[in-house]
């Protein structure tokens, strides 16, 4: 796994750009998030379980709406799970299939001890949100399984996380550069880059998810703070 400066470093290097003025390192660090993107597109469109991904988020009674995960891709969440530490009880926290029925367990759930269902919210003030019913809520923690976004590299000591393609993210960034400079060896260096792609594409294609399309539940974050 590569951080931003060893990427620029070698497109430098390969195309003896050290001492260039013309391309700067902050035309290479855009191009390199430029490329990630372009890979992320792809890799999105046909294996996003590539960025499947969990994270945790504290809730208590009476509050309903939660932020989405910072870095989730298309607030694309796959599956969430409720937990009840004290209680040491769990179940999956479905989407709730109209909001007739949401609003119905606003109403009639007033329990501590209810199901929990969700639904998204967008709110004007605060944007997207996950929005809980019944809105009173409980007291717990909520597993979110969710497909992410790829890092971009902000810094250079930022690591790319879709390493396996870097050979891709690199060429797209010297054809970037090829043609920035007039260079005839930008349409040599733009039909590599397609070849890289494809080959890109024919390695998501064979990256066959198990059968089995349910997430098991996952409590490792519980067994480790037992006795904490």
């Amino acid at each position: 796994m590569s951080n931003r400066k060893e990427l620029r470093d070698r497109i430098q290097a390969d195309l003896d750009l050290q001492d260039e003025t013309f391309i700067t390192d902050s035309d290479i660090n855009a191009w390199i998030n430029e490329a990630i993107k372009k890979a992320e597109a792809v890799i999105h469109t046909l294996y996003e379980d590539y960025f499947l991904v969990q994270s945790t988020q504290a809730i208590t009674a009476g509050t309903y709406l939660y932020s989405y995960p910072s870095d989730i891709y298309a607030n694309k969440i796959r599956k969430i799970i409720y937990h009840d530490g004290p209680k040491n009880s769990s179940h999956e926290v479905k989407r709730v299939s109209n909001l007739v029925e949401g609003s119905e367990r606003d109403i009639y759930s007033t329990g501590d001890n209810h199901i929990l269902q969700w639904s998204p919210y967008n709110s004007k003030s605060d944007g997207r949100q996950i929005r809980l019913f019944p809105e009173v809520g409980r007291t717990g923690t909520l597993i979110i399984w969710y497909i992410r976004n790829a890092a971009q590299l902000n810094a250079d000591t930022d690591n790319c996380d879709v390493d396996e393609f870097e050979r891709y993210i690199l060429q797209c960034v010297k054809t970037e550069c090829y043609f920035k400079d007039g260079d005839p060896r930008a349409m040599q260096s733009k039909q590599l880059e397609e070849q890289l792609k494809r080959d890109m594409i024919e390695t998501l294609s064979n990256a066959v998810p198990d059968n089995n399309d349910e997430i098991p539940m996952d409590f490792s974050f519980y067994d480790d703070c037992e006795g904490v």
